[in-house]
């Protein structure tokens, strides 16, 4: 018999005013012109039936023990939206999981922040660093702080901002919000391995400062600062002969501590504290969904082109020309770059994020690995990871990755990021129970708003013939569900023409 002994979730974005799991009121005629307002208060209509349903999945499996709630970044929206709007969601959230007399689900709740809500981490590190100091003697040497935990056997840091919120909750006096970051291994009871982490780090944006650093000054890494792996066949020798040569591309870190270290700064501020600075944070959100509407990127183009040649002293006539090729050439770039970091294509993953996948699970996580244990690095595991908004289990060869029968899922993300439907984009929960066994509950694609179990073709385990066995998702809870993601959808997408077109 399976029991499932963790539920995975995350990019649910509480507080952001296009969270499926956030409340949003419509007012249709305020004096002031917002037609639609988050109203941290209540509660979504999805948050309250998709615990609904995560209850009656673990309640038809499980006949003891509590599974572990982790939460895997960008949970709380610090990026697009106020602390205290995500605060109150999150506050929501727990009453919705942990309500009644027996909640199903153990008080300590693991979570791996994100990028939007990275700042959670600093504030977990701080606190971890603060501690570390308070055992010093007086005139001890002072380490430097860390910048991650451990991925195998961490030291946790307990979270006082989400804590207290779980306190707050009357059922949950003795609930804790645990941290860890950015990678953390699940072992089941046979010695499978599965690591989890969020996955901003498999967008090359997220390590842009370990880039510019490498090109502007590669000699602060040492001879490897710039290099291209250099094959060494004939054919091989024979390319290197010809005038026209590819350029050596920037070393990108192999640590994970490397990584964090060389970009927390940008990751916190542009991703998780820019987004709540005033104005600036609301004309930041603004530009943010406009990335998404062709015509709303020809506005900001024109704008910046307008800027740009202000002080050009030339014919009315000429300059209009000049600022009408700027702006082109400006909107081409804007698209490109702002629609392929939205992830707008019915593709689940970019070609970047393959790349950057297979040198994640080829080197980041057995480096990691090797510094913390000297146990061989498992050939038995797999990948979870969420960030793209677009769930998907399949085997490693099948993404187009070189590394070979590593079974990797994405948890998806609940949020709607565009007007236009993008059948790729839903969310999912991820079930694992105590031998490493995972299933994906699609709760819905945008392109089928149903659930439905999965796992990888040919993948077949116990924990999901049981939940085929046990679970009716023809059930009345689970069509409420869909009624309820479908309506919610509808509402973020008037949302974002308001925002956007109108």
């Amino acid at each position: 018999m399976s029991r499932i002994q963790y539920i995975i979730l995350s990019d649910i974005h509480l507080g952001g005013y296009n969270s499926l799991l956030t409340y949003i009121q419509e007012i249709p005629r305020n004096p002031n012109g917002t037609r639609y307002n988050v109203d941290a208060q209540k509660t979504s209509p999805v948050l309250r039936d998709l615990a609904d349903c995560i209850k009656e999945i673990v309640n038809s499996i499980n006949k003891g023990g509590k599974p572990q709630i982790i939460l895997l970044g960008d949970v709380l929206e610090l990026a697009l939206g106020g602390l205290n709007d995500a605060a109150m969601t999150f506050e929501r959230f727990l009453e919705c999981m942990y309500s009644g007399k027996n909640s199903p689900f153990f008080n300590q709740i693991l979570y791996l922040p994100g990028n939007h809500d990275h700042h959670l981490w600093e504030t977990a590190r701080e606190k971890q660093y603060a501690n570390y100091i308070s055992k010093l003697k007086p005139k001890d040497h002072i380490s430097a702080p860390w910048h991650t935990t451990k991925m195998v056997d961490p030291d946790l840091i307990e979270s006082d901002l989400l804590t207290d919120l779980f306190r707050r909750n009357h059922k949950s006096k003795q609930g804790k919000v645990m941290i860890a970051y950015p990678n953390y291994e699940i072992r089941g009871k046979s010695g499978r391995s599965i690591f989890l982490t969020h996955g901003n780090f498999l967008e090359n944006i997220y390590s842009l400062m370990s880039s510019i650093q490498r090109i502007l000054l590669p000699e602060l890494s040492g001879p490897e600062g710039l290099k291209s792996k250099k094959k060494s066949g004939f054919l091989s020798r024979i390319a290197r002969m010809l005038p026209f040569q590819s350029v050596p591309e920037p070393n990108r870190p192999d640590s994970i501590y490397e990584l964090e270290h060389e970009n927390f700064a940008w990751i916190d501020f542009f991703w998780s504290t820019l987004g709540r600075s005033g104005k600036v944070g609301k004309g930041v959100g603004l530009i943010y969904d406009m990335l998404q509407d062709e015509k709303a990127v020809g506005k900001l183009s024109d704008n910046i082109s307008g800027y740009l040649l202000r002080k050009l002293k030339v014919f009315p006539f000429f300059k209009r020309m000049v600022r009408y090729a700027l702006s082109f050439f400006l909107k081409k770039a804007i698209l490109n770059v702002g629609q392929s970091e939205r992830g707008m294509s019915d593709s689940v993953l970019s070609q970047e994020v393959i790349e950057n996948l297979n040198f994640y699970l080829e080197t980041i996580l057995p480096n990691q690995w090797k510094a913390e244990t000297r146990r061989e690095f498992p050939t038995d595991y797999s990948f979870i990871f969420g960030h793209t908004h677009k769930p998907f289990e399949t085997l490693s060869e099948d993404l187009g990755l070189e590394i070979r029968s590593v079974p990797v899922y994405n948890t998806g993300g609940w949020v709607v990021d565009t007007i236009h439907k993008m059948k790729t984009h839903g969310g999912a929960v991820l079930l694992v129970d105590d031998d490493a066994n995972v299933v994906s509950f699609h709760a819905y694609t945008e392109g089928d708003i149903r659930s439905s179990f999965h796992v990888p073709e040919g993948y077949r385990n116990p924990l999901y013939t049981d939940l085929l066995a046990k679970v009716n998702l023809e059930g009345r809870s689970f069509k409420k569900l869909s009624q309820s993601i479908e309506s919610e959808i509808e509402l973020r997408r008037k949302v974002l023409r308001a925002r956007v077109v109108e």
